[in-house]
């Protein structure tokens, strides 16, 4: 049964139980709505006065989840960020090395393989590197449907950056009343105020100086390119810290 809640906001409303799919409550309504329409609007505009090309679709997505189904895993910042990431490089390596296999495949219409082959591929990248976030999907199947001008391979890069402007805004605009990311457990990591690893953190910082000097790219071309290399250590860093406690389990044992 689905609750409908008219309670005026309050932070006992933002709980857990309250605060999320299957509550019709004012607090959703109203401040995750608003936070959803605002968050998609600033990014909108920074990518436009900072000349950053991005996928406003699935980022359109991430704001709404960001806002409202924040107790889901998939609305943390690393999954957010590297989510859209490595989808956007199974873009890429389908769209720059499809063609060599095009004349083995039956039927005429390649497109139909290159959109099954890309989805597949982001999906393997968002489980191997645990940053399961649904509409990163379309970040990989829309540069397929639409060509787009600038470099393919600059692509990932500029979707971390749309996505890290989500993950700011929501870092903002959740904190007022409650903790975001929310604490995953009882035991959950600790660092400077966030339920986040060290790691995390650390590459969060680093891809948001990358970030502010990606912006700064109708300033200083120069600015730019180390704000790419900067975005991409830190995006880096995010991708493959889940690995330093990672266990592979081959058999269960009896």
């Amino acid at each position: 049964m689905i609750q409908i809640r008219l309670c005026p906001l309050q932070r006992k409303e933002f709980t857990s139980n309250l605060y999320g799919p299957g509550v019709i409550s004012l607090a959703r309504l109203v401040w995750g709505s608003l936070g959803s329409g605002l968050a998609f609007i600033i990014m909108t505009f920074l990518s436009q006065i900072c000349a950053i090309q991005i996928l406003l679709p699935p980022l359109a997505a991430t704001c709404f989840i960001n806002t409202t189904c924040v107790y889901l895993r998939v609305a943390r910042p690393r999954q957010i960020v590297v989510g859209h990431f490595v989808s956007a490089i199974a873009a890429a390596l389908v769209i720059s090395g499809f063609d060599f296999f095009s004349n083995w495949l039956p039927g005429s219409d390649v497109l139909i393989y290159k959109l099954g082959v890309a989805l597949l591929l982001c999906t393997v990248f968002m489980q191997l590197f645990d940053a399961d976030h649904p509409p990163a999907a379309a970040t990989a199947v829309i540069p397929i449907l639409h060509p787009l001008a600038p470099d393919l391979w600059i692509l990932p890069l500029h979707m971390s950056w749309g996505a890290l402007i989500t993950v700011i805004f929501a870092l903002i605009w959740n904190q007022i009343w409650f903790a975001y990311p929310v604490q995953e457990c009882s035991k959950s990591p600790m660092c400077l105020g966030l339920h986040q690893e060290k790691m995390e953190v650390i590459g969060l910082g680093i891809c948001v100086l990358g970030a502010v000097l990606m912006g700064l790219q109708l300033v200083s071309p120069v600015l730019y390119q180390a704000g790419l290399c900067i975005t991409f250590m830190g995006t880096a860093m995010l991708t493959l810290q889940h690995f330093a406690h990672a266990k592979i389990i081959f058999k269960d044992k009896p």
